[in-house]
């Protein structure tokens, strides 16, 4: 079997503190989906979790959080400055005796340890091969055990009601710039495909969109600060703004009342939950 590739040869955002930001808004936002795909997939009380590409450690914390006292979870992440933010957390949240992180890429991950459940959340679609990495890393879950990935698509063109185009153009660029780059936009919409290739069986598929529109809606700042996160790439790929937009902290408030003056309810990223008990006929399987 070939090696899994890591987060950092195709993680497209980048680990600057700038990015940290946007990954902390979000993680707050994009939390209710993860809680509820983890929930759906199988976690209960005392259950070992893996968290793959576990950036600042909010996906370890939910899973903690249902896991219990009697659990564990190890998160894994390339990017030795998140990972040091993710133990500061942990202790400052309360999680130190639950959680611990490890500074690895995907690729150089290995255990003798195994697990009850692998998770991950937004960390697939910027892997190279994804099957090859699930099929690698889903060898880590016993007999039985989860795998639960938690992906999304920001393909959707038509994301408000009525059309609030600069809703709509601010939105785009984010599609824009992961085809610029190679990426699929849909991603969420392929996990299935995903999971058969790395060997798994069929998985469950759950999925919603983000909504707002209503002032004071945290959907302002979540695209707000993705667009800000992401200017330099969208710089570099030739990709513009429409008009009139600024990249700077007023872009929240330049969207938020574009949405008002428009009534609009408006959309954000599809998110996708994809989960599956693991076999025997996994560790069978040779990896071309």
């Amino acid at each position: 079997m070939t090696s899994a590739p890591d987060r950092e040869a195709g993680y497209l955002l980048g680990h600057s503190a700038l990015e940290h930001r946007r990954l902390l808004i979000q993680a707050s936002y994009v939390r209710p989906w993860t809680t509820r795909f983890l929930r759906r997939a199988g976690l209960s009380q005392g259950m070992s979790v893996l968290d793959i590409g576990s950036g600042l450690g909010d996906v370890s914390f939910i899973a903690a959080e249902i896991v219990g006292p009697g659990g564990r979870v190890v998160g894994v992440e390339r990017d030795p400055v998140a990972v040091e933010a993710a133990r500061r957390r942990a202790v400052f949240g309360g999680y130190a005796d639950t959680v611990r992180f490890e500074n690895a890429g995907l690729a150089d991950f290995s255990t003798l340890e195994q697990f009850d459940v692998l998770a991950g959340r937004f960390i697939l679609q910027y892997l190279p091969d994804p099957a090859a990495a699930l099929n690698h890393l889903a060898r880590f879950v016993r007999p039985g055990g989860i795998v639960v990935m938690h992906d999304m698509d920001v393909s959707n063109p038509d994301v408000s009601f009525p059309t609030c185009q600069t809703w709509n153009d601010c939105y785009a660029v984010l599609s824009q710039l992961f085809l610029a780059h190679g990426i699929a936009p849909d991603f969420g919409r392929h996990l299935t495909r995903i999971f058969l290739d790395a060997g798994l069986s069929w998985p469950d598929i759950e999925s919603g969109a983000m909504t707002g529109g209503k002032p004071g809606s945290a959907i302002f700042t979540w695209l707000a600060s993705a667009v800000q996160a992401v200017e330099p790439l969208l710089i570099q790929a030739g990709i513009e703004l429409p008009e009139g937009f600024a990249i700077d902290d007023s872009l929240g408030a330049t969207l938020e009342r574009a949405v008002l003056e428009s009534r609009s309810m408006v959309l954000g990223n599809t998110h996708y939950g994809a989960w599956v008990r693991v076999d025997d006929r996994l560790r069978q399987l040779e990896w071309p």
